[in-house]
């Protein structure tokens, strides 16, 4: 399983907050994008990078599927405006890499409130292909478990309850995904572009019905 740091090293004040809401994120790279994760040559395993005077320095442990022995490679990329980083710095934000399979990645993050997470996916939107909200869980304040949240579906139109059951169904948000989306798609004689509107809608949706105020 992957796991990302990335942070600054300047001196900053002092400050810290409790960040209730859990965010998973998948996230497509674009093939010309930068990050030495956009298309690894090898499973990832573990992910620690850190951002200094716009240069992102990171170390990714990768295993060969012929072996089990790990790898670190250690790289160092100029930030550039396509840096998938420089978009969680921007809402100050750190994001945890959770797992990288064919350049599409499985990022948590913790923020403070559901605005933030809007402003976080315009961000990672003008960096990334593709940008799906994967799971959303609020924790209250001092708790040490996540406490359920109840949803209204009812706000959901017939197509995309019927896209999203089977999605669930199927396995498309287990991690690993156990269905693609153009199997998915083949299966509901839809495109997969028409596909992926509907459960981007009802992921939207969903996320307004549960951190509403």
């Amino acid at each position: 399983m992957a796991h990302s740091e990335g942070g600054r090293t300047s001196p900053l004040p002092d400050v810290s907050t409790e960040r209730t809401l859990q965010v998973v994120f998948e996230v497509e790279l674009s093939d010309n994008c930068p990050c030495p994760l956009s298309n690894p040559c090898s499973q990832v395993e573990n992910v620690h990078n850190q951002i200094d005077d716009g240069v992102c320095y990171a170390e990714v442990t990768v295993t060969n599927r012929d072996c089990d022995t790990g790898q670190v490679l250690h790289t160092t990329n100029r930030i550039e405006g396509s840096c998938l980083c420089l978009a969680f710095s921007n809402v100050e934000c750190v994001p945890r890499i959770k797992r990288v399979d064919d350049g599409v990645m499985l990022i948590e993050t913790y923020v403070s409130d559901r605005a933030v997470i809007s402003e976080l996916v315009e961000e990672l939107k003008s960096v990334a292909e593709r940008v799906n909200l994967r799971r959303l869980t609020r924790r209250k304040e001092g708790a040490t478990e996540s406490s359920p949240t109840s949803v209204d579906l009812s706000h959901l139109t017939a197509k995309q309850r019927e896209a999203a059951t089977m999605a669930v169904s199927r396995g498309y948000y287990q991690t690993p995904r156990q269905v693609s989306l153009e199997d998915l798609a083949a299966s509901l004689d839809i495109s997969k572009s028409a596909l992926s509107q509907r459960l981007s809608a009802v992921e939207s949706k969903l996320a307004t019905a549960v951190f509403d105020p």
